[in-house]
């Protein structure tokens, strides 16, 4: 007479492949949802084109030409000269206070005395202003005699009547001998990175 006896010898190996199954299927939820809460928190760049005229005689006008919208309390704009204006042009880098940027109606985007924003987004077909009186950097007889902030003030912060007003003159946008040069104007976010870029001629 045969005693049958049952062993449990299989059951080990299944139980474990099982635990192994639900452990990488748990780390994988993990991870999905991880990486899924991390680009959501992260904001996308916005995209847009952005275009810049500068007339020595009436001053700068920056226009969104299409794209996305953008809060101005986010973004910076600032002007550099092209490498037409010398090897130096970099050194010459400025960014353009806020407060002598006017809105359509003509006032300061950014009350200089309290702090807020009279104007809260660029959007697609916008135009904003800097008055001629702002851009006024360079005189061939007087220097610098635009009231600061301007919008190119590196050109004249370094003038002391020592002979260097030429060289820095060399790079200021309001020098007659600039017409036909160009400069980039860059929309900038709080790190500092170009969002855009608009190359500007100067014109009389």
């Amino acid at each position: 007479m045969k005693t049958e006896k049952k062993s449990s010898d299989a059951v080990s190996p299944v139980v474990g492949v099982m635990l192994m199954l639900v452990v990488t299927i748990i780390i994988a939820a993990l991870v999905s949802s991880f990486a899924s809460g991390l680009a959501d928190s992260q904001s996308t760049p916005p995209q847009l084109a952005l275009k810049g005229i500068y007339s020595q005689s009436g001053g700068l006008t920056i226009t969104h030409a299409g794209g996305d919208p953008v809060a101005l309390a986010d973004i910076a704009f600032i002007t550099t000269p092209s490498e037409l204006f010398g090897a130096d042009a970099n050194k010459f880098a400025w960014t353009i206070d806020k407060s002598i940027i006017l809105n359509p109606n003509g006032k300061p985007i950014l009350n200089a005395t309290s702090g807020f924003y009279t104007t809260a987004a660029l959007v697609s077909g916008d135009s904003l202003h800097v008055a001629h009186e702002n851009c006024v950097d360079y005189s061939t007889t007087a220097g610098w005699q635009g009231p600061s902030p301007g919008v190119n003030a590196n050109a004249q912060i370094l003038w002391d009547g020592s002979g260097k007003s030429e060289y820095f003159g060399a790079y200021a946008f309001c020098n007659p001998e600039n017409v036909g040069k160009y400069f980039y104007l860059d929309m900038v976010d709080p790190a500092g990175s170009i969002i855009a870029r608009a190359k500007v001629t100067i014109t009389a």
